[in-house]
């Protein structure tokens, strides 16, 4: 089981004009509808501003304020208004690829969405298979697990029994999940943003309820033995530009950043691109082994922390997280 959350200008000014003519005749329109006033027209806000789509699939984008919609590219999306008078649109995935639809109120505002098109997906479980001979996973869709069953050792996902996700002091919110996730299916996956906190974390913990968390031990320990055949693997997307860092078996000693600033002390590993899209990495434990030795993992440890740079709105998206044996 994962968590499957939902979340989600001022204007330039107008001026109103009167028409009249040379004769100082009445204006045949005295009372024209004025135009937008740059002091009430309410800030332009879309809901969602990213959108991941199946090929012919469609999608919508909810505005505070009417607008009018544009596509990049309508070779990939293309945009029509709804039936509200333009506060909310209907995107329609044409073929594989990028688009932004762009909004544009009466007084001047606009907002983007960013809009992936992947192909569409086949019948049955989705996905290819996972990497390695041996999985444990943390983040995980159904379908992909039921399809690498054979290769699952022990889970560590969340189950509301034994193995839990916290928040810590309500540090993030539930964001919207749009799309599909990471192995191309639409179960959803793992999707936060940043509360008013000044910093966010999550950890996946394994309970003295259940034997999580001897399985983890057990894999610390083998990970020790053989750090070279031993891998997390990742998958992340994003359109802000906000770092996260990462630590596993409750040791801070092994933080790693994806990002392009070192936060929360961690080091920072690699960057990824911002489009939307997943970006997808293999983590060596060769790198962490000697900080692994001196881990101590037992009941109520964290096998995987998740902590976000700490400015509101910042969103984390996390999909296919689990350790693996080549």
């Amino acid at each position: 089981m994962k968590a499957n959350w939902k979340f989600a200008l001022m204007c330039a000014a107008a001026v109103a004009l009167i028409a009249c003519n040379g004769q100082n005749q009445p204006d045949p329109n005295p009372n024209p509808d004025p135009k937008p006033n740059p002091d009430t027209e309410e800030a332009l806000v879309l809901d969602p501003i990213s959108l991941q789509l199946e090929v012919e699939a469609t999608g919508t984008i909810k505005a505070t304020v009417a607008a009018t919609w544009s596509s990049s590219n309508e070779a990939v999306a293309t945009v029509a208004p709804g039936n509200d008078g333009g506060k909310s649109a209907l995107v329609t995935a044409i073929a594989e690829g990028n688009a932004i639809i762009t909004a544009t109120t009466a007084g001047g505002q606009t907002k983007t969405c960013v809009v992936l098109v992947q192909k569409k997906a086949g019948p049955g479980p989705q996905g290819a298979e996972l990497k390695g001979s041996k999985v444990w996973p943390i983040v995980l869709d159904g379908q992909t697990y039921e399809a690498n069953a054979s290769k699952i050792v022990a889970s560590f996902q969340p189950n509301d029994v034994d193995q839990f996700l916290y928040v810590w002091e309500e540090t993030y919110a539930g964001a919207d999940a749009t799309g599909l996730n990471f192995h191309g299916n639409g179960e959803g996956y793992t999707a936060l943003t940043v509360t008013s906190k000044g910093w966010a974390g999550m950890g996946y913990c394994l309970t003295d309820k259940g034997n999580g968390w001897e399985a983890a031990a057990a894999l610390k320990d083998a990970i020790v033995a053989d750090p070279d055949n031993y891998f997390l693997h990742l998958a992340i997307k994003s359109t802000d530009n906000y770092s996260h860092c990462f630590y596993i078996m409750g040791s801070e000693a092994t933080k790693f950043v994806l990002g392009s600033t070192g936060v929360y002390d961690g080091p920072v590993y690699q960057n990824f691109t911002r489009d939307g899209s997943w970006a997808e990495f293999d983590i060596p434990m060769s790198a962490y082994a000697s900080a692994l030795a001196n881990a101590k993992v037992e009941a109520g440890v964290n096998v995987f922390v998740v902590l976000t740079e700490g400015v509101s709105g910042a969103q984390i998206n996390l999909d296919a997280v689990y350790f693996y044996k080549k």
